[in-house]
């Protein structure tokens, strides 16, 4: 028998993470890379729409809470990534080494979550995308985050730069 995880348990771990370990006292300093995270969100699930390579999907209960791949990804951005930011950027470590670590670290949380989502059935991949891919999006995207807090527009230039990466891999058809 499989037990069904909830898209609202990671929800629910997230907030209850970052009101233990969160620097919500440096709150504004972070806005601007949050604003950062969910603008390419927002971006995917905009220029993506018909063409995702992850789909979120609800699962049990979650149809009443949280029904569709748009609300579900709507909570992530306005729900887990503010408490992410708070405790990635909030606790980030002062030598590189560290910082790679603090890197690697939420990029596997990130993995393990999404494993036991793909596991459960309440996220899909599609169009050739894996949870190996997942991971190395993870690595990319927390160093972008990371990067971003100290040099905003260095980070635009990277992000284009992986999204064009990411476009030539995978050669999503343009919206229309």
């Amino acid at each position: 028998m499989r037990v069904e995880i909830l898209q609202t348990s990671f929800v629910i771990f997230f907030i209850t993470i970052s009101l233990f370990y969160g620097d919500w006292k440096r709150w504004n300093e972070y806005y601007p890379t949050l604003l950062f995270w969910i603008m390419g969100d927002l971006l995917y699930g905009s220029l993506l729409h018909d063409f995702r390579v992850w789909e979120f999907r609800a699962v049990w209960i979650d149809h009443y809470i949280l029904p569709t791949h748009t609300v579900i990804a709507t909570a992530i951005a306005f729900l887990i990534y503010p408490s992410v930011i708070v405790v990635f950027l909030g606790r980030i470590p002062k030598s590189n080494f560290h910082k790679i670590c603090w890197i690697i670290l939420w990029s596997l949380i990130f993995e393990l979550i999404e494993s036991i989502a793909y596991l459960n059935d309440s996220i899909v991949h599609h169009y050739g995308w894996n949870l190996y891919w997942s991971f190395i999006f993870n690595l990319v995207t927390f160093s972008l985050l990371a990067i971003h807090k100290w040099k905003p527009w260095v980070t635009w230039i990277l992000a284009g730069f992986n999204v064009t990466i990411l476009y030539l891999i995978f050669n999503p058809p343009m919206p229309h």
